[in-house]
């Protein structure tokens, strides 16, 4: 009797135990990193639910967290740009965290290059160039896909080699991630620039990724993340962090040519979100 009233009083406790939430802490952290931290927290405290959030020292491909999330260890959370094999194998919590804008895209170059890109005006012309994505990065294909040369390498040597004006030419990112890191690190790279007429767009999602082995978090997650929605939370931060804000103002600010991308690798399950969930533009 007493070895039951045990078991039953440890399953209780665990049953209450909080969400212990392990996310990657890559060094040094991006721009960008303090955004995702604070819509985490966010969705966690709308949860209901106790939680502790342990940054893990990590500086991995995100193929690699791929594989650290399949086992749960050293973490079961990240951040990442989907694809129909991630949505798959791991837990999605379907609420694009940047509400599209990651499928907009703005070109990191060298700006000695500037000239050249001023020519392009056409998917065909930017062909011709060499562009450069993180090893495992789920928009590579899509990327390829329309026809773009694109290389893969390790993200912290990637503004180095263009920097130095070798092996690729451009880098495509959405122009929270530009415009945010150019401005922490432009001092270490004082040749770079956000070249100033082109954007790219294909209907992409940045997700919240949950190891299957941690299914709690990932209900608590999708539960949190509405709540935001709907008490008007997650829009007050979206809009009012200064990355995000700062960005948007520089890219309305000026007249693009946008260059349109099909991702046929989007899922259904995205596709079908509601409009609100995305911003002006972005709506696959």
């Amino acid at each position: 009797m007493y070895r039951l009233l045990l078991l039953l009083a440890l399953f209780s406790l665990s049953a209450r135990a909080g969400l212990v939430v392990n996310i990657p802490q890559p060094e040094p952290a991006p721009p960008h990193h303090d955004y995702y931290r604070q819509v985490l927290q966010l969705a966690l405290e709308k949860s209901g639910e106790a939680f502790t959030i342990n940054p893990v020292a990590l500086n991995e491909t995100q193929h690699r967290q791929a594989q650290m999330l399949l086992r749960g260890e050293p973490i079961n959370l990240a951040w990442m740009g989907t694809s129909s094999e991630y949505e798959q194998k791991l837990l999605p919590v379907r609420v694009p965290l940047l509400r599209g804008l990651s499928g907009l895209r703005v070109l990191i170059i060298n700006q000695a290059r500037q000239t050249e890109f001023a020519q392009v005006d056409s998917l065909a012309a930017l062909a011709a160039f060499t562009g450069v994505q993180g090893i495992g990065w789920s928009d590579i294909d899509i990327l390829r896909g329309a026809g773009l040369n694109i290389s893969a390498a390790r993200r912290a040597s990637i503004l180095d080699m263009l920097n130095r004006n070798q092996h690729v030419d451009y880098y495509p990112r959405s122009p929270v991630e530009a415009f945010g890191e150019l401005t922490a690190r432009g001092r270490d790279y004082p040749q770079l620039m956000v070249e100033s007429r082109l954007l790219l767009h294909y209907p992409f999602a940045v997700y919240f990724f949950v190891s299957p082995e941690a299914p709690r978090l990932a209900e608590a997650l999708t539960r949190g993340l509405e709540q935001a929605y709907a008490d008007g939370s997650f829009l007050a931060l979206f809009e009012g962090h200064p990355l995000i804000r700062d960005s948007l103002r520089q890219l309305q600010a000026e007249r693009r040519l946008r260059l349109e991308l099909a991702n046929p690798d989007l899922t259904e399950a995205s596709r079908r979100l509601p409009d609100h969930y995305w911003h002006p533009g972005t709506r696959p």
